[in-house]
């Protein structure tokens, strides 16, 4: 069964490669320890060395982003503040209080912009037979908001309604520089396009699988998902979908085990290679074309909420 547990989303930019260079960038991993209490470790995969520690409170699940323009481990605190971070040095680069609890965040990198969703929570009056007006007791009312925020002067742009009908799945969701659209994946199977400067809802395409663990290939417009069906959840599977139809280009069985950590997640362009860490924190590279693991190594340190990334 697919494993669902905290983790974070690891963006396009990640490498798991065996390709010799003469001076090969330093492959980095950053993400959360609870070793020494709450911190960001920093780990050069090469070696193994511990580059940096940094001591954190906590963070908002599916919040967390890589920001290419500063090389930065950005999340939302549970103050509901977006704190970027050098993860080499732990210096804070950037803190941007926020209106909510945002998660399923995006760098829109061209305009230096922070795109998320968030939701608050109102209670309506139970009806009142009495003529005395009752506290506001009554069922919740969920409004959910698309927001964007400028990470050079910390504004926020633009905060709108979208109608997400009953949910969405965690950590299906992607954003689309080129077009500038925003992409989540509801609750219902239907891949859903936003204008996150409006919460627009453009576009709706059925896919019919549970999703979980996505992540978006802009060279060729595919999104790559470890998948299941309902009727077998014992199975995991990688599925790569053409977001513009919602079809099935194809679909391979892989080896389950007892998981995957949820939204971690990477591709590796120069080798075709979808990368999941299993829950026995081995990072595990696999072949998109055939579902063959190709490369696995061992995380010396059980991290979640990992990120690759190159200096």
């Amino acid at each position: 069964i697919l494993g669902v547990f905290i983790g974070i989303l690891l963006l396009g930019g990640l490498y798991c490669t065996e390709k010799a260079e003469d001076k090969p960038p330093t492959l980095i991993l950053t993400g959360r320890s609870e070793a020494k209490g709450t911190e960001i470790s920093c780990v050069d995969i090469d070696s193994g060395a511990i580059v940096n520690t940094t001591p954190i409170d906590c963070y908002v699940f599916g919040s967390t982003v890589y920001e290419p323009t500063t090389q930065g481990y950005g999340f939302v605190d549970c103050d509901t503040t977006f704190k970027l971070v050098n993860p080499e040095s732990g210096k804070l680069i950037k803190s941007i209080k926020l209106p909510g609890v945002v998660s399923q965040t995006v760098i829109d990198a061209k305009d230096n912009m922070l795109i998320g969703r968030y939701t608050t929570i109102a209670y309506g009056d139970y009806p009142d037979t009495t003529g005395i007006k009752s506290a506001k007791t009554g069922p919740p009312i969920y409004t959910d908001y698309v927001i964007r925020v400028n990470l050079s002067t910390g504004a926020i742009v633009s905060k709108n309604k979208i109608d997400v009908g009953n949910g969405v799945y965690a950590t299906t969701y992607y954003y689309d520089e080129n077009e500038k659209h925003y992409n989540l994946y509801r609750s219902d199977k239907y891949l859903i396009t936003i204008n996150p400067s409006t919460g627009e809802i453009i576009k709706e395409r059925y896919v019919g699988k549970i999703l979980v663990s996505s992540v978006y290939n802009p060279v060729n417009n595919t999104l790559i998902s470890i998948s299941y069906p309902t009727s077998d959840s014992q199975r995991n599977y990688l599925s790569v979908i053409n977001p513009e139809t919602g079809d099935e280009i194809s679909s391979n069985l892989i080896e389950s085990g007892d998981g995957y950590y949820a939204n971690i997640a990477g591709y590796d362009k120069e080798n075709n290679w979808y990368i999941a860490v299993n829950t026995k924190f081995e990072v595990a590279c696999f072949d998109v074309s055939t579902g063959e693991i190709k490369k696995r190594y061992k995380l010396e340190n059980p991290l979640t909420d990992i990120k690759f990334w190159r200096r």
